[in-house]
């Protein structure tokens, strides 16, 4: 599976040269498929693979980052800590799956909304 969006539209287009990288140019393709994956699950295979649209690369981009992001994130659980008296509060993977998932619906909403691909009608 190709995805819809590579290293150099990643770091030359999606972040315009301004910031850092977040991912890594051998971890890209890895979370740029698993976004792309995603991205067809809600666009119902409607999207020309060959040459997707420019908001199409953008999202799976910012999807790619969520993905990148969950991955490496503190395994521990830990979601906030105090020093005095101690006090620790822990965040459950459950929890930490739907925020996950509430942000790549958001980012699928936010790049592809006004476009017909998230269209799902009878034809």
């Amino acid at each position: 599976m190709t995805a819809f969006a590579d290293y150099n539209f990643y770091t030359n287009e999606y972040l315009s040269n301004k910031e850092a990288a977040v991912i890594d140019i051998a971890s890209f393709n890895f979370y740029a498929i698993k976004a792309t994956r995603k991205i067809i699950q809600y666009t119902f295979e409607n999207i020309d693979k060959t040459d997707p649209p420019e908001c199409v690369k953008y999202c799976c981009c910012e999807i790619a980052e969520l993905f990148f992001n969950a991955d490496n994130k503190s395994q521990s659980g830990v979601s906030s800590s105090s020093t005095g008296d101690v006090s620790v509060s822990y965040e459950s993977s459950e929890s930490q799956r739907q925020a996950l998932s509430y942000k790549i619906r958001s980012a699928i909403y936010l790049w592809l909304a006004d476009t017909d691909l998230l269209y799902r009608g009878v034809e």
